[in-house]
């Protein structure tokens, strides 16, 4: 089970989403490339990164700060957020030689960019993330209804050559609840993608608990606030980043 940690940008902060990518979010580090540099440091084999700005607006605004990212450690970099056309997800690939983007909104809005990504470049530069609230894909920073259920839009995406897939329930997203194991395993029986865990991960009987579905269609997961906040007693992260960063507020811990 591939573990990959993710930097969520928000006016070029490191931050965490609750609730919602326009509402609640926690302040962690004033820089990215600092949070980057230390999840390298601690031998993590990938990197995730969302510009939430982008997601939430329909357009990357946090390209200089990623860029800088990019070029400061030696790991592929997955991308998403705000990338809505081709012409922005060639930029990604080419110009910040991310090794792959995510989609999410625009493989709903524009099925023929998906293919025409898998078509120009390969399936391995592209992921589409696939959010549900209430059985029901979920659009625009969680915002809007798609009205397509989880594995009927799985379904679509292979028909259009799509190989992985990130899954999350975004009730769970930032809450320490753990995955939706059933979806999850509704997903891995039913179609031949692979997916990539996310949303709920608060520690480790959840990472467990996914390994334990036995699975081999479930073979990655993406961890944020949980690793932010120091839930896994092997963390050495934020007792470096304090020395590094004299503006990084951790959260307080209730004696």
């Amino acid at each position: 089970m591939l573990v990959i940690p993710v930097i969520d940008i928000k006016d070029g902060k490191c931050v965490r989403v609750l609730h919602g990518l326009d509402k609640e979010t926690h302040f962690y580090c004033d820089s990215p490339v600092n949070v980057a540099k230390l999840f390298r440091r601690e031998n993590f084999k990938a990197i995730h990164i969302t510009d939430l700005d982008g997601a939430i607006y329909g357009e990357m605004r946090n390209y200089p700060v990623i860029k800088e990212i990019t070029r400061a450690v030696d790991i592929p970099i997955q991308l998403g957020g705000g990338i809505r056309d081709f012409d922005t997800a060639k930029k990604m690939i080419n110009e910040l030689g991310v090794y792959r983007i995510v989609l999410g909104t625009a493989a709903i809005n524009n099925p023929e960019m998906v293919e025409r990504i898998t078509n120009e470049f390969s399936p391995s530069k592209l992921v589409v993330c696939i959010d549900e609230k209430l059985n029901n894909v979920v659009t625009d920073g969680w915002i809007n209804y798609a009205d397509i259920t989880p594995l009927e839009f799985a379904k679509q995406l292979e028909s259009f050559n799509v190989k992985r897939i990130i899954y999350q329930d975004v009730t769970r997203v930032g809450n320490f609840t753990g995955p939706y194991l059933e979806r999850l395993l509704e997903l891995a029986n039913n179609t031949k993608l692979k997916i990539t865990a996310a949303g709920g991960i608060g520690n480790y009987s959840h990472l467990k608990a996914l390994v334990e579905l036995s699975n081999p269609n479930i073979d990655s997961v993406m961890i944020s606030r949980s690793l932010y906040e120091n839930k896994f007693p092997c963390q050495a992260i934020w007792r470096d980043l304090e020395k590094a960063d004299t503006t990084l507020e951790l959260p307080k811990v209730k004696k």
